[in-house]
């Protein structure tokens, strides 16, 4: 299996001494944090798709699964009062260790599934910083465009994000031409 930086120079696309995404994807600076928190798998597996499509790992982020309550029993034991507030205790927790494993003092963006879902609302509670935002409704185009975003405040990173997510959001009627 070829080094992606090795490929690239093979190819001819590396341009040694430009300013280029791989001469600053290799460079070590700290970098904003990202939590995807989504219900399920939905924010590991997108993750997983943005790692392939850049052909690298993001260190820099992290998801974190919002269980379901049927599987609460496996998580919290069967015989807790209060599965509910169980459940919220736990998102917390992995959350606050998902901040604590990507954050590197240059903010946090927590990348939730629902305005007001749990993750939302967890996030909310959590974070407590002025360099900490959450942005509701995350989509792979939000997170392709926050894992090459490279300089920025979380509040100006965020507003790009929401603009990218915007755009890539379209609808397109198909018109059939059998006449």
């Amino acid at each position: 299996m070829y080094d992606i930086l090795d490929f690239v120079k093979k190819f001819r696309w590396y341009r040694p001494g430009r300013n280029n995404c791989l001469m600053s994807m290799q460079q070590d600076q700290s970098q904003l944090a990202f939590i995807i928190v989504t219900h399920g798998n939905i924010g590991e597996a997108m993750l997983a798709v943005a790692e392939y499509i850049l052909g690298r790992k993001l260190e820099n982020f992290v998801a974190v699964k919002i269980p379901f309550m049927g599987e609460l029993p496996n998580l919290v034991g069967s015989s807790t009062p209060f599965p509910f507030a169980e459940r919220r205790k736990l998102i917390k927790e992995e959350m606050r260790k998902a901040k604590k494993r990507v954050d590197q003092g240059q903010g946090v963006i927590v990348l939730a599934d629902l305005f007001g879902g749990t993750g939302f609302n967890v996030a909310n509670e959590l974070l407590d910083a002025q360099n900490e935002l959450i942005i509701a409704g995350v989509n792979l185009p939000m997170i392709l465009k926050a894992a090459e975003t490279e300089h920025g405040s979380p509040l100006e990173v965020s507003k790009e994000l929401v603009d990218r997510s915007r755009g890539a959001i379209v609808c397109r009627q198909i018109v059939s031409s059998r006449d």
